[in-house]
């Protein structure tokens, strides 16, 4: 009985307060097209706080960031860490629909 009570606490509980807030519904539908991984694969995001988003959204920290054009199409490229790994990768994000239009 105390195991039922302490489940329905928990399901009762607000999120932590460290916990990130749910993706939009853009980055939702991002992350089930690509993964990122390359420049062909990239998140065709519409500003960079979706860039954040998504690295938030998937748990990692972003690092180092660079401006890439590749066949005169301009990308950031973040090295983010998985904090629970260690483990370094690169995240490509297709800023073509913003780059430039900034005022």
């Amino acid at each position: 009985m105390m195991l039922f009570a302490a489940l329905l606490l928990s399901l009762a509980a607000p999120p932590a307060a460290d916990a990130p807030p749910p993706p939009s519904k853009h980055v939702q539908q991002l992350l089930q097209e690509t993964d990122g991984a390359t420049a062909e694969r990239a998140f065709k995001v519409r500003g960079v706080p979706e860039e954040y988003e998504i690295i938030r959204t998937l748990g990692l920290k972003p690092g180092r960031q660079s401006l890439v054009s590749n066949h005169g199409r301009m990308y950031d490229v973040l090295t983010i860490t998985d904090p629970k790994t260690g483990r370094e990768r690169t995240l490509w994000f297709d800023i073509n629909s913003f780059f430039g239009n900034e005022s």
